[in-house]
């Protein structure tokens, strides 16, 4: 019988976790697989994964963005290739959201299909690997400042009162875009690097973005006013956000970022120190399992 570890966040505002592990480990043993479940520390779970990653089949994953995040970056740190199936539990979901994951946890689990795979692209920040996404400026970085124990009360209405509290003031700032033999240099609100086309649960924001596409889809807001913020928020929403005087929309397969004046920044949902990126897709850098039905809800 193959073995699957399952690392669950349990800090994740899933809720009925009992409910989850029943799911899980029903499935997993119908497609012949026995089923060890360990619970993250406050320190990550570095360790759970170096200690099972020799002796399991598969890894599923149950926790929001930043668990994903986490796991990737363990996985291309340790050159770990293991396939990885990804129940959604958190508040936002973007990834799940992107590769057509059910985003209820329970039908997450019972729809889990190993026999089922594909190859998505993740990508390498610098020395670091992640998820999807790398973003600049005030607004994304608002988000990832969202308290936990809110975000479980009241779910995606907490970054949307976050988000329409931070559009009232951005703060500008200054960034160089390096890609290939293209430099240029801009005033700015906001910056975002992304392999995905769903960003803080707006699913339409880049339409063009494919987990497998083997490209960034780089986005940048000049500075802007309140007529400008009204028209960018219903064109983000209805996938048109490119198509603004106030946008530039790069595509590339890697790009450098260097900005003045921040302190911090937005990778994958949660929030870190500032640093100058460069940033590189990772080509089918995550084999992905995925769900029995074609359309998930």
């Amino acid at each position: 019988m193959k073995k699957a570890l399952i690392i669950i966040n349990k800090t994740s505002g899933m809720g009925k976790k009992a409910r989850l592990e029943e799911a899980l480990i029903r499935n997993l043993k119908s497609q012949n697989y026995e089923p060890v479940i360990k619970y993250t520390e406050p320190t990550g779970f570095e360790n759970i994964l170096a200690a099972h990653a020799a002796s399991i089949d598969l890894i599923v994953a149950a926790g929001g963005d930043g668990t994903i995040s986490e796991l990737v970056s363990i996985l291309g740190k340790h050159n770990i290739n293991l396939p990885v199936a990804v129940i959604p539990a958190g508040t936002v979901n973007d990834f799940a959201r992107a590769n057509n994951i059910p985003l209820n946890p329970i039908l997450a689990a019972k729809e889990l299909d190993t026999t089922r795979t594909k190859t998505i692209d993740t990508i390498k920040i610098n020395d670091t690997y992640a998820g999807y996404m790398v973003a600049f400026g005030n607004f994304m970085t608002s988000f990832a400042k969202v308290n936990s124990s809110v975000k479980n009360k009241v779910g995606r209405i907490a970054y949307l009162i976050k988000g329409i509290k931070t559009l009232i003031k951005l703060n500008p700032y200054r960034v160089s875009i390096k890609i290939d033999k293209l430099e240029m240099e801009t005033d700015s609100v906001f910056t975002l690097v992304s392999k995905i086309s769903s960003v803080g649960s707006v699913e339409k924001l880049l339409p063009e973005a494919k987990p497998d596409d083997g490209l960034l889809h780089i986005l940048n807001i000049e500075p802007i006013n309140i007529k400008d913020i009204v028209q960018l928020i219903y064109m983000a929403f209805t996938g048109n956000i490119t198509n603004h005087r106030k946008v530039m929309y790069l595509t590339a397969d890697q790009v450098e970022i260097q900005t003045s004046d921040l302190k911090e920044m937005n990778i994958d949902g949660d929030l870190y120190d500032y640093k100058d990126v460069k940033v590189t897709v990772v080509k089918d850098g995550l084999t992905l399992t995925e769900n029995k039905n074609k359309n998930p809800v």
